[in-house]
């Protein structure tokens, strides 16, 4: 199956948008679910950055495309480390937009050290990739690990999906890795770019439907309690 990268773009940036909606007006009815409005944020995030890298006036314009990307990693690195935070029972909104940002510029060091050793244009495609597959990663631990406090059934889905999600950006990273070090032959990540693209794209469907899924189980439950002391 051939796979067009920019219709991709388009579809993933509607797909991005609604998903972000969804998870809001969720977010709305249960303000106590796990993760929606993190992930919103995230997804909104993710808008800002597509829309800074519409703005750019040239090809070569590296400086706007680096804030793309951070802006992108700040978002996801706050969804992480809301979900981390939950589980340790923490409300530090503060120290959280700190580390997130701390993250972000973790991220504009490694573009640093690949651009050094002569990664090129990839240099700064390789740590954006490796970071956010690595946050994603790190959400699906935290959602799975925040069952011991409210044993919700839908959090598998969701960490499963979250989990897809890490590999899929972690995959296009090694790629890109495996060409800049000569180990793959040049093409290599411009072929899987639309494969891993793709699975992005369904991943966020799919941790989107399983945020909202964690809180209608969470809210059925309350009512089912709230019921049956009545």
């Amino acid at each position: 199956m051939e796979l067009n990268v920019k219709t991709l773009y388009l579809i993933g940036g509607i797909v991005t948008v609604a998903s972000a909606g969804a998870a809001l007006l969720t977010w709305y009815h249960h303000r106590n679910a796990p993760g929606l409005r993190a992930w919103a944020v995230a997804l909104l995030l993710t808008v800002l950055g597509a829309l800074i890298l519409r703005v750019r006036i040239a090809q070569a314009d590296l400086a706007l495309l680096l804030a793309a990307d951070m802006v992108i990693v700040t978002g996801f690195a706050a969804m992480w480390l809301s979900l981390r935070f939950a589980n340790q029972g923490r409300t530090d909104i503060v120290r959280l937009i700190a580390l997130a940002v701390g993250i972000s510029a973790a991220f504009l060091a490694l573009f640093v050290v690949l651009r050094a050793l002569g990664a090129g244009r990839q240099a700064a495609s390789i740590p954006f990739s490796l970071l956010l597959g690595l946050l994603g990663l790190a959400s699906a631990w935290e959602i799975w690990q925040g069952r011991h406090k409210d044993d919700l059934h839908s959090r598998l889905p969701a960490a499963l999906a979250f989990a897809g999600l890490g590999i899929a950006r972690v995959a296009r990273a090694a790629v890109l890795g495996g060409e800049v070090v000569h180990v793959l032959p040049p093409g290599a990540a411009a072929a899987t770019h639309p494969y891993t693209l793709y699975a992005t794209i369904v991943f966020t469907v799919v941790v989107t439907y399983g945020l909202v899924t964690m809180a209608n189980e969470q809210a059925g439950r309350r009512e089912a309690k709230l019921f049956a002391g009545q």
